[in-house]
């Protein structure tokens, strides 16, 4: 549920006025603002940096990126990240040093629509999916014109599952498992193929056209069920040879719900760590390994960072 009008203006005000983004770049995510509804302060605002999507994102700050670092917001949904991008652009700033040509967004694709302001240059998240990668790759210089990001995958979470992740999770220091086994991401991309029919995300009569015009570039584009995309994804992935394989992995990605997929990784059972300890481990571990990544890398994450710090 997105915030109420009352609500926004009161995020917004906290937001403008907070000591974290005088004179800073800001990059508003999604994420729980509850805890500080009715109560919201600077303070309140800068302990919500240690929550999901902005303590992943914060982590994920190349190392290349060294003076004046971005801060991270919290505002809820994506919608509400949106509506708090248009409503700081329109608000009145006169008094602070709070400066809009520094401020920036980044929200999941997910497969329903969300919505931009009216005279946006884009109108919603998936014309600007369209817009910022053809193919899976991102275009930089459409990224370039931009300030509100949405991902090139489904969630920040199917980023968590990119083939190049298998040789950090093989080198890990404690060995992640996939339900009781040793994670083969290559076993799970199959795993996940055979769970499309039970995607209800996808089944959605507004999402499954939506799915495939996505991945058109890579599987049969004339597709009229979930099974038949699923026989077309099979045959490109038995067949395939990089980069191509590369491309239906990222495909897949970016139309299947992954999240359960991430949270069934898990630390071997004699290792004695908790679940929550290892989650939050692992992610850390995987926005180093984005930190790491070159400025010219073709991973989405550092090129957000690096088309943010062009402007910033």
């Amino acid at each position: 549920m997105s915030l109420s009008a009352e609500a926004l203006q009161q995020h917004c005000h906290t937001i403008i006025n907070s000591p974290y983004a005088q004179n800073k770049t800001v990059i508003l995510c999604e994420g729980n603002i509850q805890a500080v509804q009715g109560r919201a302060s600077p303070s309140s605002y800068r302990q919500l940096q240690k929550l999901p999507d902005a303590n992943f994102y914060k982590a994920c700050i190349p190392v290349w990126w060294q003076q004046k670092r971005p801060e991270f917001f919290v505002c809820g949904d994506r919608q509400d990240v949106v509506n708090t991008y248009f409503e700081l652009q329109l608000m009145d700033c006169t008094g602070t040093c709070f400066d809009k040509t520094k401020l920036f967004a980044i929200i999941d694709l997910d497969l329903p629509l969300c919505k931009f302001a009216e005279n946006h240059s884009v109108q919603d998240s998936e014309t600007l999916f369209h817009t910022l990668y053809q193919q899976g790759k991102i275009n930089r210089q459409a990224l370039a014109d931009q300030s509100i990001f949405v991902t090139g995958l489904i969630y920040k979470e199917a980023y968590f599952l990119i083939p190049e992740l298998q040789a950090m999770f093989d080198a890990y220091a404690t060995p992640v498992h996939y339900k009781n086994d040793v994670v083969n991401l290559q076993s799970i991309y199959l795993e996940m193929l055979g769970n499309l029919s039970e995607d209800k995300n996808i089944q959605e009569p507004t999402h499954f056209p939506r799915a495939c015009e996505r991945i058109k570039h890579c599987v049969d584009s004339d597709l009229s069920n979930i099974s038949e995309l699923q026989d077309s994804w099979s045959r490109a992935f038995a067949s395939a040879t990089e980069p191509t394989l590369q491309e239906l992995i990222l495909a897949l990605l970016s139309i299947h719900q992954v999240k359960s997929y991430w949270q069934a990784l898990a630390p071997s059972q004699n290792s004695g760590i908790p679940q929550e300890r290892f989650e939050e481990q692992l992610t850390l571990a995987i926005a180093h390994f984005y930190s790491q990544q070159a400025r010219d890398s073709h991973q989405h994450i550092p090129s957000f960072f690096d088309s943010i710090l062009s402007r910033a």
